[in-house]
């Protein structure tokens, strides 16, 4: 058996990873989180949702442990101290270029949706697919048109929310100007993400894995989804739920149980705390 390396950081995914399909956390995955926290090892939500949508599970796990803390949220683009939720790292998107990316919706039934530190904008008529998905991140949709955009809102993230029918159609025509401005990512069969340019999961766990004095061999990463890739091919020791897609399965280094089977506390037990 390959002798394992010694995990200082685990980033664990939310949806589909830490979250069962009822979207709880088990005792059983409750239980091995207390566990690597009492190895010393730090634990990092690492999610697409807004931190907004993060609060009541930090607080569920009893997480921050102490000053240097974090949660990455809004797939990467924002990394904030648990404690006093300073903001340590973010980037942010044009108000321009959002315009522009907005403009596309026009043809289809959805909406275009954005996202400040903790609120959850939207622009158009509200469809059946925003408000399943602002109810499953348990917040309340703000109607705000672009051009009554604040010109001192930072927005960090913007998504094309629909069914996956009409997401598919937007996603066939998408023109070039999306790839070059944007980093756009299909996090969900209904959610199409534009994230900004240099920004993903990745890059933002290896800027923290740094900032706390860490190497990559010392990081596990735990996920489920596309936009799981990128920190899966960064971290020394990646684990894909059994759920996962198959990009995640194929870049992964383990594969461990369903997020129905408690497979995030099987990760930690046999990749992170076993020795």
């Amino acid at each position: 058996m390959e002798e394992n390396k010694l995990i200082k950081l685990i980033a664990i995914d939310m949806d589909g990873t830490l979250l069962n399909e009822q979207h709880l956390v088990t005792d059983k995955v409750k239980k091995a989180i207390t566990k690597a926290s009492e190895a010393g090892i730090r634990i990092v939500l690492c999610t697409g949702r807004p931190v907004q949508a993060v609060y009541e599970y930090l607080k569920e796990l009893e997480l921050p442990q102490d000053e240097e803390d974090y949660v990455i949220s809004l797939n990467g683009t924002v990394v904030q101290k648990t404690t006093t939720w300073e903001i340590v790292y973010s980037h942010e998107l044009n108000h321009d270029h959002l315009k522009q990316a907005e403009r596309l919706i026009e043809p289809f039934e959805m909406n275009f949706t954005y996202f400040d530190e903790k609120e959850y904008y939207y622009t158009g008529a509200p469809t059946e697919m925003l408000q399943f998905d602002a109810d499953l991140l348990g917040m309340e949709k703000v109607h705000l048109p672009l051009e009554k955009l604040p010109h001192d809102l930072t927005v960090f993230k913007a998504m094309y929310v629909a069914s996956e029918t009409e997401l598919d159609r937007l996603a066939s025509s998408l023109p070039s100007f999306i790839v070059e401005y944007f980093y756009p990512i299909r996090s969900l069969s209904y959610v199409l993400e534009l994230l900004p340019k240099n920004a993903n999961k990745g890059e933002a766990l290896t800027g923290l894995a740094t900032k706390l004095g860490f190497s990559m061999d010392e990081v596990m990463a735990i996920g489920d989804g596309e936009n799981d890739l990128d920190m899966m091919k960064v971290a020394g020791t990646s684990v894909a739920m059994g759920n996962a897609v198959d990009s995640i399965k194929q870049v992964a280094k383990h594969e461990t149980k369903s997020n129905q089977e408690d497979g995030v506390a099987h990760a930690i037990y046999e990749w992170a705390i076993q020795n």
